[in-house]
C-alpha cells in the first residue's frame, strides 16, 4: 500500500513538474484602470480567458502577470481586456497621444465643462456632424479613448467634437444623459447631424465603431 501512494505521489509531483515546464509567463500593461476594483475586474477577465492558468493584476503599477498553457495569444488578451474599456500594451505597444496644441489649430474641438444639462442644438457644428465625448476626470478608460476621439479630426473633415464632462454620477448632466439616453457608464459617445438629429450613438471604448458610424453618413 505504501508502495502505491509513493507511485502515485512521485506520478502527480512529474505531472506538476512538466506542467510548470511547459507554462509560459506573460508580462504586459493594463492601462485605464481606475481603482482597485478595475485592476479585480481585469484580473478577473484574464483568469476566465482560455489558457490562461492564473492572472495578478497591480493597480499601483498597471502591471499585470499571467501563466498559460502557451495556447493564448497577444492578440486575445488585448481583445478580452479591450472588452472592458482596458487596454493591454505588450512591449513595444503605445497608446494614443492626445492632440498637441499645435495639432488643434484649425480643428473644431470644444471641451464643455461643468456636469451641467446641456442642449445639443446649442453646440452643433454646422454642415458637420458633432460627436459628443462625455468623460470625467476620474474615469480610467476615458484617458485611453478621448486621444482616439481628437485624432478622428484628423481624418474626417466633416467632424466637429465635443468632450464634455459629466463630472460626477449624480450631476445634472448624468442625470440628463441616464434619463435622455440610458447612459450606461463612461466613455459614452452621442453623435448628432447638423438637423440636431441622433445618428449614433456608442458605449465604452469602441472607436471602430464610432469610425463605422461617420464613414456611413
Amino acid at each position: 500500500m505504501k508502495k502505491f501512494i509513493g507511485i502515485i505521489t512521485l506520478v502527480l509531483f512529474t505531472i506538476s513538474l512538466v506542467s510548470a515546464q511547459n507554462n509560459t509567463k506573460l508580462e504586459f500593461t493594463v492601462e485605464g484602470l481606475s481603482c482597485w476594483g478595475c485592476a479585480n475586474t481585469a484580473k478577473g477577465v484574464l483568469e476566465n480567458l482560455e489558457g490562461i492558468d492564473s492572472a495578478d493584476v497591480n493597480f499601483d503599477t498597471k502591471k499585470a502577470v499571467v501563466y498559460t498553457d502557451g495556447t493564448v495569444t497577444e492578440k486575445e488578451i488585448k481583445d478580452a481586456i479591450s472588452a472592458k474599456n482596458f487596454q493591454a500594451l505588450f512591449e513595444g505597444d503605445t497608446t494614443v497621444s492626445p492632440l498637441t496644441k499645435e495639432e488643434k489649430k484649425g480643428l473644431d474641438i470644444k471641451t464643455i465643462k461643468g456636469g451641467n444639462k446641456i442642449k445639443f442644438e446649442d453646440h452643433l457644428s454646422p454642415g458637420k456632424l458633432t460627436l459628443f465625448d462625455f468623460y470625467a476626470d476620474w474615469c480610467g478608460p476615458c484617458k485611453i479613448y478621448s486621444p482616439k476621439v481628437e485624432r478622428l479630426l484628423l481624418e474626417y473633415e466633416n467632424v466637429a467634437v465635443r468632450k464634455v464632462d459629466v463630472v460626477e454620477w449624480k450631476s445634472d448632466l448624468a442625470k440628463q444623459l441616464t434619463k435622455e439616453y440610458k447612459l450606461p457608464a463612461l466613455p459614452f459617445t452621442l453623435i448628432f447631424d447638423d438637423q440636431g438629429n441622433l445618428v449614433g450613438r456608442v458605449e465604452g471604448n469602441s472607436i471602430e465603431e464610432v469610425k463605422k458610424i461617420l464613414s456611413d453618413k
